[in-house]
């Protein structure tokens, strides 16, 4: 059964399932959740739903305990669209799913959206990465269906994880968890924190004793062993009024360099929630200016590059960073040719280069607590939409930006004119015409065109469309694939 299905199909089938899910409470949502076992060769075994054969049993369970208790499972792979539990999240003296899915020797996990709570967002993907298992993500495309699914879930657990009180930490803290007992709570901004509660609807302000109990719960804050309330690293970066001074690294650093050789350098320091407006402001009038266009006989402002994608850039730039990397700072410079963003850090696992640079990977964040802020505060777009939306870049006549990794630091690089894909490739784009870089950015539009599609867009005869390909070819451009009616193009 479903033996010449796609993996998307699955995972398809799988949303489809989840639709079908029984909540089991009436004072709050319960996730929609589908997951299906197929074989390594994507036959399904089984298929099922949250609470399907029990009010509330979670359906890797379902399948693995119930439905396919008898089944040996050594190598097959399961769809599932959220991420599994893990053993902390259940009460004794149940298990959580990934436990389950570890014990039942599965080897490859394919997971719809990960578990929306930032206390435990994670969890459960690291948990079967670190026993060998492959977890693989949903395109983003399809999480957003889930997202859309799930959505009273999902904004129910954002506003239980807001509303937290203190708890105790029986694990060794992350660099971000460890308090900076030299700071007091009282160092915050409050401009910037009252910003982010007004956000959040919180029904208290800064300074509060209910901000302080608030901000135990969220680990911005925490209790030394004399009962006094210190900040914590995360605390200190998000809200801290001199955090540039403690944490240098946090540091902003943008450099323009105009067309007339002249350079402009400036640092953006205090907290993280600052720094993105300010960064905006600094450069949109020195960097992008609007130019005016009268090829039309009719007075047109143009701008130079869409400001809304580098603004998503630098947040996730701020955002997404290794924060641990104490030695390097995030980095913008501008240029008339392109556009160069530097954030310390290897893609979050697992997540690698090649997703980046297909535009559709899922949305995982490094610093999902910081990921919460900066959307509460309508900074950062909802997850997975930021980087999916770059595509539509194409379309207003700009290339695709392209991701490097370079010792640890991250680099995404815009270009401000369709020549960037051959300079990208290390090719002179002053050498080829503009027929040639019009070509150049239609195939990456499409990924990958036929000669008569080519032929259609630019209004050409086949003959001359054959020529121009051919040319993009010997200059080591682009690749031809398949043969006769088959053939096909697309970027080297």
């Amino acid at each position: 059964m479903g033996k010449n299905l796609t993996t998307e199909q699955l995972m398809q089938l799988t949303i489809n399932e989840s639709k079908k899910s029984i909540p089991e409470h009436i004072d709050k949502a319960d996730p929609k959740v589908g997951a299906i076992i197929t074989t390594k060769d994507g036959e399904i075994l089984a298929k099922a739903y949250r609470g399907e054969l029990r009010i509330g049993e979670h359906c890797e369970y379902t399948l693995i305990e119930r439905k396919l208790k008898d089944k040996n499972l050594d190598g097959c792979e399961l769809y599932v669209t959220l991420e599994p539990c893990v053993d902390k999240a259940r009460n004794e003296p149940k298990r959580g799913c990934s436990t389950h899915i570890y014990k039942s020797r599965i080897s490859k996990v394919y997971i719809g959206i990960r578990d929306p709570n930032p206390k435990v967002e994670n969890e459960g993907a690291n948990f079967l990465a670190s026993k060998g298992i492959e977890v693989i993500d949903f395109p983003s495309h399809l999480q957003d269906e889930i997202r859309h699914l799930n959505k009273i879930f999902i904004a129910e657990k954002e506003l239980e994880q807001f509303k937290l009180l203190k708890e105790k930490y029986n694990k060794q803290k992350s660099y971000l968890q460890k308090s900076e007992t030299k700071a007091k709570i009282n160092q915050f901004d409050n401009t910037a924190v009252n910003q982010f509660l007004k956000y959040s609807s919180a029904g208290f302000s800064y300074p509060s004793q209910k901000f302080n109990q608030w901000a135990l719960g969220f680990e911005i804050a925490d209790r030394d062993s004399n009962e006094m309330l210190h900040p914590t690293r995360l605390g200190i970066i998000l809200f801290g009024k001199n955090v540039d001074t403690i944490y240098p690294h946090t540091i902003f650093k943008v450099e323009i360099n105009y067309a007339n050789g002249e350079k402009e350098i400036k640092d953006f320091g205090g907290p993280i929630v600052s720094q993105l407006t300010s960064i905006l402001d600094f450069i949109k009038d020195k960097a992008f200016k609007l130019t005016i266009d009268r090829s039309e006989g009719v007075r047109k402002e143009q701008i130079d590059f869409p400001l809304i994608y580098l603004r998503e850039a630098i947040a996730n730039a701020i955002i997404h960073r290794d924060y641990e990397n104490e030695m390097a700072t995030n980095f913008l410079s501008i240029s008339p040719k392109k556009i160069i963003i530097r954030s310390p850090g290897n893609p979050v696992n697992p997540l690698i280069l090649e997703d980046l640079n297909s535009f559709d990977a899922p949305s995982i964040s490094r610093n999902p607590k910081i990921m919460f802020v900066f959307n509460k505060m309508g900074l950062a777009e909802q997850r997975g939409i930021g980087l999916s939306q770059m595509k539509h870049l194409n379309e207003l006549g700009f290339p695709l930006p392209t991701f490097d990794l370079k010792a640890g630091i991250l680099q995404m690089t815009f270009g401000r004119s369709k020549d960037f894909i051959a300079e990208a490739k290390g090719i002179d784009s002053s050498t080829l015409s503009k027929e040639a870089n019009d070509g150049l950015l239609f195939i990456q539009q499409n990924k990958e065109v036929s000669v008569s599609e080519y032929a259609k867009h630019f209004n050409l005869e086949i003959k001359t469309a054959n020529r121009r390909l051919k040319n993009l070819v010997d200059n080591g451009l682009v690749i031809k694939t398949g043969e006769k009616k088959g053939t096909r193009y697309k970027l080297k």
